[in-house]
């Protein structure tokens, strides 16, 4: 009776055990589907941030190559999060002079966030006060 009773403990241990491997098994091939998921999403991921950095070099060569007086009436009128994307990938002399003919208002907006961007993000908040004060009269053209 005792050697039947171990042999029966044997194997439900057996049992036990080999469906503890065919769980293990299961989870495995899981990780293993899900390793390749996650690298097609970081692939797919890294094509789409691809394509996004194409389109914006493609609409900043765009604003570069117009007139600075269009490319200010635009850029007055563009939203802030946008706005700052182009600006900040244009080259500082050819923004300079878009900045010069936008309005005032949207030029120092732009400005205050170029700035806040600058010094490491949205946490240390530059103001309008924070930049230093420009005095001056518009320029009267020769006639």
């Amino acid at each position: 009776a005792r050697r039947q009773e171990i042999e029966a403990r044997q194997r439900e241990i057996d049992i036990r055990e080999s469906l503890l491997k065919s769980a293990e098994k299961r989870i495995e091939g899981k990780v293993e589907e899900m390793k390749a998921v996650e690298s097609r999403i970081s692939a797919t991921q890294a094509e789409q941030k691809a394509a996004e950095a194409q389109r914006m070099k493609g609409l900043v060569t765009m604003y570069e190559g117009m007139k600075p007086k269009d490319a200010a009436r635009v850029f007055d009128r563009l939203e802030m999060g946008v706005l700052i994307e182009i600006a900040s990938a244009i080259a500082p002399r050819k923004m300079s002079d878009i900045l010069g003919l936008m309005s005032p208002e949207a030029a120092e907006k732009l400005t205050v966030e170029m700035a806040r961007r600058a010094n490491g993000g949205g946490d240390q908040s530059a103001s309008a006060a924070d930049l230093p004060k420009i005095d001056g009269k518009p320029t009267q053209k020769p006639n």
